[in-house]
């Protein structure tokens, strides 16, 4: 029997990792009374976490069906690239007058130790998949524009779901995207805020163009990308 706790920011950190990990796959049911033995929670933390996570588009409600683990089409992808090329490249042009020395060189060290490990790729796509994540994070908060950090922060989940839904890392598509991260991170640190924002461009074309084909040889949309 499910041990009574109601905490429901603990229920929701975890069934959330448990999505964006992948250890809960897409379209997979999301049983309350299952998850609340598995999490060692009630089921009213599991009834709110679920609302909650449909809100944010982690989670889908089919009425009479219940409730599944987000399904992303490739339309859902390219909306997602779409909103992205519009916002980031703008980011990355204003961080260019607000980044760090700091927060270049950690990037640069995590970046170069990525290129220096290879098999990181392989080994620890999470953790690879985790400093592509933040080093977007880096510049875009970098951008100080409000408006466009709440933008990305308010789809951050499904950019994330999308990153994790597969595990498929192709070498030189992981190779073509280390270079781009560099790329980027050497035009911030010249505060040279057209090639800034040309190559978060670039990267972002070669994702999206990246992802369509992997779906196109029936890998899924997913396939992983530095992205």
């Amino acid at each position: 029997m499910p041990m009574e706790n109601t905490d429901p920011a603990t229920t929701y950190d975890r069934l959330k990792s448990l999505i964006l990990s992948g250890e809960m796959e897409v379209g997979q049911p999301l049983v309350e009374r299952s998850l609340a033995a598995r999490l060692g929670v009630s089921r009213t933390p599991v009834r709110e976490t679920i609302f909650k996570l449909a809100r944010e588009g982690l989670v889908r409600i089919v009425e009479g069906k219940g409730a599944f683990v987000a399904t992303y089409t490739l339309e859902d992808m390219i909306e997602i690239y779409h909103v992205r090329e519009g916002l980031e490249p703008i980011a990355a042009r204003l961080a260019c007058a607000n980044v760090t020395l700091s927060e270049l060189d950690y990037f640069n060290d995590e970046l170069e130790r990525l290129k220096a490990h290879p098999e990181l790729r392989f080994e620890a796509p999470d953790e690879w998949m985790r400093i592509g994540h933040d080093f977007h994070m880096m510049f875009i908060r970098a951008s100080h524009n409000s408006r466009i950090i709440q933008t990305i922060a308010g789809f951050q989940e499904q950019i994330d779901l999308s990153r994790g839904l597969g595990r498929i890392i192709v070498r030189t598509d992981s190779d073509s995207a280390a270079a781009e991260h560099l790329a980027i991170l050497h035009a911030l640190r010249a505060r040279d805020p057209a090639a800034a924002e040309h190559a978060v461009r670039i990267h972002l074309q070669n994702g999206l163009k990246h992802r369509l084909s992997r779906f196109a040889q029936g890998r899924g949309p997913a396939a992983t990308r530095i992205l």
